[in-house]
């Protein structure tokens, strides 16, 4: 199984969800070993840094069952609830990541790695992701 993609919101963030998805399918032992190094590190970690919560935290209220919302809940009321404008730069740092920036060669080098080093179309990691999952072709 698959987590959802980056793209997607919780309220009104993008890739909360994708942490949560993720969280949920490691419990379950699903996860495909390729994500397990990701696991709290890099975009999680990012995430949770940006609400000011531990990323055991999240592990801890997927595991007892909390949803998105729920979870996205909890860490306003543990961490912090960004303002309008913090949120629109996350969602547009997040959705541009690996666009013209020092990912960009770990972008070309995903795509290259499954033979779509020639799709011009894929330009950010949520990007790859979506193609790489099968969300896109």
């Amino acid at each position: 199984m698959l987590p959802v993609s980056g793209y997607e919101k919780t309220e009104r963030l993008v890739y909360f969800a994708r942490m949560c998805s993720k969280a949920r399918l490691m419990l379950q032992g699903v996860l495909p070993e390729p994500y397990h190094e990701y696991i709290g590190v890099g975009f999680d970690g990012r995430c949770c840094r940006f609400l000011k919560v531990e990323y055991a935290d999240i592990q801890k209220g997927i595991a007892s069952g909390k949803s998105d919302m729920e979870m996205l809940d909890w860490c306003y009321a543990n961490g912090r609830r960004p303002n309008d404008e913090e949120v629109f730069i996350w969602n547009l740092f997040m959705e541009k990541r690996g666009w013209r920036d020092d990912d960009s060669p770990l972008v070309q080098r995903e795509k290259e790695s499954i033979g779509l080093g020639h799709r011009d179309e894929i330009q950010t990691l949520f990007d790859f992701y979506d193609f790489d999952e099968g969300r896109r072709s």
